[in-house]
């Protein structure tokens, strides 16, 4: 088929694209590919077009794809497939939609791949496994790509326990999971979590699921965003099963005797507030929970045990509950232990109205969840860093790009500018080849201590994936400033190292980008920083080049 028609798509698309075609002799070659694979793979083109899979490939997974493609062909249908590659930008995965073409007959010609690198998502997901185990729950990581595309990208082995079915199950089918939500409680809960997800904000719900025998269980569900460039989003978070709690709750409303025999042996607190704020009830778990003998809590108010920075919020929570007129849950705080310190609780909470209609007072259920939060706070800290060197990840790095955008407009106005620096290691893969990976690990982590040591506090680094490192430098007073930065950088990169015994020189090309001088957006400004790297390399390597 003639090439012009799929040039645009292949010059303006982000994602790596490639058509594959059918030799007379049943073999598959690769006719063209975009920029986009050349960049994410380090390979040039002259590599690749006109090749097989078996040239490029080891002999299994070149003979898993070319069955794929086989029917493909044969199907007219599109697939979906997944695999891993040794490319010179390192180790990676990849999740590849291919596409059928036809001509004029309806005949099935040539293929169009679409890969997306999901590196990241798979290093977290190992990661992920790790941190499951420490939970009462099970942690998941759930993507959504639009309309009925949903998919588990990781499951904690507790669903089995929880909800009698395996992982592979649930990695194979989101269904088999998402279909055990609760009928009348399924499109709130999808839609709700769709909703946050896209304003990439944190997301929490208890709803009711039944396991494999019918049963009917109350969870609690917490997770964190991340939206892709193309409106994927994907969560990272945690189900803890509740049901003793809604239970309990459940009972509070059957009377006093009942209510006190369970609130005395709960576990969560169970507590009476006064509407002036002041403890009139804290069942025997506040001792055994946060060690203050019951008789010094009843009488005092909620602001000698609660952090000053979280009262005004606990107060307003209070008086949301007295204006709505209904039970209000989900506020988190701060609680000073008799050790000094503080723990997180989660509270929810109604008024109490006696005969005349008047509140005389507040009841609610607290819970601790200082783990939970230092879970949070790790599973936050693995989304947003490389595991290997902890710097920023692409995902934190643009992010942050994005963030400052505004007040990058307000500092061009007075003359302020701003550099990246797009670093790509030179000659990396041989290393990797010839000493193996953790070698090559070993120079990754000296490359970004080194470069943290070359910069200030002020500026930011970021591992973008395999050695590919960006910095963004705050302030500089031009062009001239930023390359006598990044030769710098050049020179302590390019110090020789001992690895596995062996004395080894990494260089690196770097290219530098001002903002506003050679763009005034984000993207650009990457793109440009990008293009200056390329020429470095073009010039020799083991330098820095400024934008044009």
């Amino acid at each position: 088929m003639p090439r012009v028609p799929y040039q645009a798509c292949f010059e303006q698309s982000q994602d790596v694209l490639f058509l594959i075609a059918r030799r007379a002799d049943g073999a598959f070659v690769y006719r063209e590919v975009n920029a986009a694979l050349l960049r994410d793979t380090g390979l040039s083109r002259e590599e690749i077009v006109g090749k097989t899979p078996r040239d490029l490939l080891p002999a299994e997974q070149a003979e898993h794809l070319e069955t794929v493609y086989a029917e493909c062909f044969a199907s007219g249908e599109p697939a979906l497939v997944e695999s891993i590659f040794d490319v010179p930008s390192g180790n990676r995965s990849w999740q590849i939609q291919l596409s059928p073409l036809r001509d004029e007959q309806g005949e099935v010609v040539e293929l169009l791949g679409a890969a997306r690198d999901i590196t990241w998502s798979r290093d977290f997901a190992q990661q992920l496994h790790t941190v499951s185990r420490q939970l009462p729950g099970f942690v998941y990581q759930l993507q959504w790509s639009g309309g009925e595309d949903w998919r588990f990208l990781f499951v904690g082995e507790r669903v089995e326990e929880m909800f009698g079915v395996r992982q592979a199950e649930v990695l194979a089918d989101a269904e088999a999971l998402l279909g055990r939500i609760h009928p009348e409680d399924r499109d709130r809960v999808l839609a709700d979590s769709i909703e946050r997800g896209q304003r990439s904000q944190p997301w929490q719900a208890e709803f009711r699921m039944r396991d494999r025998d019918g049963r009917v269980l109350w969870v609690e569900a917490n997770d964190l965003p991340q939206r892709l460039e193309d409106g994927t989003i994907i969560w990272t978070g945690y189900v803890n099963d509740i049901s003793w709690r809604k239970t309990l709750e459940a009972e509070l409303r059957i009377g006093e005797t009942r209510y006190r025999q369970l609130v005395e042996n709960a576990n969560d607190i169970i507590y009476t507030l006064t509407p002036d704020g002041v403890f009139s009830y804290v069942s025997p778990n506040w001792t055994a929970t946060l060690g203050h003998p019951v008789e010094t809590v009843v009488g005092a108010h909620i602001r000698d045990h609660l952090h000053p920075d979280d009262l005004p919020r606990c107060q307003g929570f209070l008086e949301q509950v007295l204006a709505s007129g209904q039970p209000q849950s989900g506020i988190e705080y701060r609680v000073r232990h008799q050790d000094g310190a503080w723990r997180w609780h989660i509270s929810n909470a109604a008024a109490l109205r006696g005969e005349n209609g008047e509140v005389e007072a507040f009841l609610g259920i607290a819970r601790d969840i200082t783990e939970r939060r230092a879970m949070e706070e790790r599973i936050r800290e693995l989304a947003q860093h490389d595991a290997l060197t902890g710097l920023a990840n692409r995902a934190l790095f643009f992010e942050h790009i994005e963030h400052i955008e505004h007040s990058l407009r307000l500092a061009a106005r007075h003359g302020e500018k701003v550099a990246l620096l797009f670093i790509d290691l030179d000659e990396f893969k041989p290393i990797n080849d010839r000493l193996g990976h953790a070698a090559g690990d070993q120079v990754l982590l000296t490359t970004a201590r080194r470069l943290i040591d070359g910069l200030r506090e002020s500026d930011l680094v970021g591992r973008l994936g395999g050695d590919e490192f960006v910095a963004l430098l705050h302030a500089p007073a031009g062009g001239e400033e930023a390359l006598s930065v990044a030769r710098a950088l050049c020179r302590s990169l390019a110090e020789p190292l001992t690895v596995e015994g062996q004395t080894v020189a990494v260089t690196a090309s770097i290219g530098a980008a001002l903002y506003p001088d050679h763009a005034t957006g984000s993207d650009a400004l990457v793109r440009a920083a990008d293009r200056a790297m390329y020429r470095a390399k073009a010039a020799g390597r083991n330098r820095a080049t400024l934008a044009e």
